[in-house]
């Protein structure tokens, strides 16, 4: 499963971080979008496994208050989903 979703991580671009976000109310500045993308390709395989405090704390420092608090929970919310899947 890690190599289709590595698959895809690779080709992931801000563009497609902004529409997913605009999709769920977060309003993310360029700096912002530059961050997940960076997350993202880097720390994808630790946030499968669910080892997602150290990436958070970097979020924290790195997004506003209220865009981190809706991208950890949106975190949360598709962790809770899709998990069996991943495994």
């Amino acid at each position: 499963m890690n190599s289709l979703v590595g698959q895809y991580i690779n080709k992931l671009t801000t563009n497609n971080i902004n529409d997913f976000a605009l999709k769920n109310n977060i309003k993310l500045n360029e700096k912002e979008l530059n961050v997940l993308l960076d997350v993202a390709k880097k720390h994808y395989p630790e946030l499968l496994e669910g080892n997602s405090k150290e990436v958070e704390a970097y979020l924290k420092d790195h997004l506003t208050d209220e865009n981190y608090e809706k991208v950890v929970n949106l975190y949360y919310e598709y962790q809770a989903k899709y998990q069996g899947y991943l495994k």
